[in-house]
This record gives C-alpha cells, structure tokens and sequence, in this order.
C-alpha cells in the first residue's frame, strides 16, 4: 500500500494525474507531493511504501507552495483554453489548476 492509498483509506483526498490504481507507478506528475517527517522535500505519495509510524501532513503551507510549483509547470505548456479538446469541460487539469491558481 502507498502512502496515497493510505492516506485516501483515512479520508484524506490527494490531487493526482498519473495515478490509477490498476496501472503501475509511475510518479511522473509530482501533484501527489505531500510532505513526511524527518524529509527534507516532499515527497510523491503515489510511489512512497507506507509503513507504520509513518506522519504524513497533506495541507501545509510547504505542501500547496510544491503543488502550486508543480502546476505551473504543467500549465508552461498546456493552456487552458481548450475549445477544441476532447476532453470537453472534464478536465482535471482545468479543475486542479482552478483550485490550485
């Protein structure tokens, strides 16, 4: 189990891109980034074994400035208007970018 699993078993909701469940762990998006004690940067929940012990923060100033850091580079080269995207308006790259600035 990773820590994004365990951390969605304890009700705590976690943005993520490239994460499925059924798919293997790539941990190539970085907006999972939560942040772990005694760790120096956060770290990608998606590819972090959680183990017990473990204290997990998932909404700290230091958190949201990574999200936020991480989104930017996202949207660098993806704009948000999609008139013609086939994605229609379900876009979670849209609905995160709202949430996150």
């Amino acid at each position: 189990m990773t820590v994004l699993q365990a951390c969605e078993l304890a009700g705590e909701e976690i943005p993520r891109f490239c994460y499925h469940e059924r798919l293997s762990i790539a941990g190539n998006c970085r907006m999972c980034l939560v942040e772990m004690e005694k760790s120096p940067k956060p770290i990608a929940s998606c590819a972090m074994p959680a183990a017990d012990g473990m204290k997990i923060k998932t909404n700290t100033p230091f958190v949201d400035k990574a999200r936020k850091s991480v989104m930017e580079f996202l949207l660098a080269n993806h704009p948000l208007d999609c008139p013609v995207c086939d994605q229609g308006g379900e876009c979670d790259l849209q609905d995160q970018s709202l949430f996150y600035g």
